[in-house]
């Protein structure tokens, strides 16, 4: 038997990925238009209130992460954080672009920034943001460098401040395909370029367990080096995303993971939404995001 799970005792919690909706004030090149644009309609703060009370019968502690689109840009975000803590949410992260000021970060009760630095904008002021925060909040900070093959000498550059701040941080490797990850995205980059990325870690903690068998050997893994070395296959293998893991899309509907599998779990804005109850087996190519990696799956050969 194989099997993948999280180093942490996550399998006794749920991870709610939330898209909180489309609406971004940027407009990066790679990032595609069925997940972000400048003008949908930001979802009521009653609905998003609703939400979280659903959230909060799930009869496991939430750990409720935050995307986008930009979060942030939701004219009632500080409202909804503040009412995530009054009930009981355990831990809240939040994925942002950094472009707020920083008096409305610092502002927020939220257990983790993850600032995603788009080096096709001004991410010098940005960096400032997150260096601030990071010297002068209790926040824990990530710093995620989006690098960009057209701005790699920006990321390098970058790479070396988060280092001299002591700001942990993780460099990224484009990814411009949609749908099943695709292992030409590398040719996009130099070979002095790619190496670079590849020697850099790009989850600031190795969070993954792999066992090679029930009793002894077992390797720790950062789950997005996972992705980068195309070790991400998991196809047919039995996968507890909807039992550890539930996505909530920008427009309600909920998944049982950022990949979608299994279908749709219905509309937890429209009230048709239920959580399940049984694993699911893996129908996808690849497993492509960082947080889909570390959930509990199991392969009996």
């Amino acid at each position: 038997m194989l099997k993948v799970t999280s180093r942490y005792p996550h399998q006794s919690s749920i991870k709610i990925e939330w898209n909180l909706g489309k609406r971004c004030n940027y407009d990066c090149s790679y990032c595609p238009s069925e997940i972000h644009d400048n003008f949908s309609p930001h979802t009521d703060i009653e609905i998003l209130k609703k939400t979280v009370d659903k959230l909060t019968t799930l009869n496991k502690p939430v750990r409720l992460s935050f995307t986008g689109g930009e979060p942030c840009v939701h004219p009632k975000f500080d409202e909804l954080i503040k009412y995530c803590k009054h009930v009981g949410i355990s831990w809240i992260s939040v994925t942002t672009n950094g472009t707020r000021p920083y008096e409305f970060y610092a502002s927020l009760p939220v257990d983790q920034y993850v600032f995603s630095i788009h080096l096709e904008y001004d991410w010098k002021r940005v960096f400032n943001t997150v260096e601030s925060i990071n010297k002068l909040s209790t926040v824990k900070v990530i710093a995620q460098i989006m690098a960009h093959h057209d701005h790699m000498p920006a990321a390098i550059q970058l790479r070396a401040r988060c280092q001299l701040g002591d700001i942990p941080n993780t460099v990224r490797r484009i990814r411009w395909t949609k749908g099943d990850h695709d292992l030409f995205d590398d040719m996009r980059y130099n070979a002095n370029d790619l190496d670079f990325i590849k020697s850099m870690e790009s989850t600031v903690e190795a969070n993954t367990v792999v066992w090679l068998d029930d009793k002894y050997a077992q390797v720790l893994y950062h789950a997005n080096d996972m992705i980068k070395n195309h070790q991400n296959k998991f196809k047919g293998w039995t996968c507890n995303a909807g039992i550890e893991s539930l996505m909530i899309n920008w427009d309600g509907d909920v998944h049982r993971a950022t990949c979608r599998v299994g279908g749709s779990l219905g509309n937890i804005y429209e009230g048709t939404f239920d959580v399940p109850s049984e694993p699911v087996v893996c129908d996808r190519n690849f497993c492509t995001c960082a947080a889909d990696i570390p959930i509990t799956k199991i392969h009996t050969p």
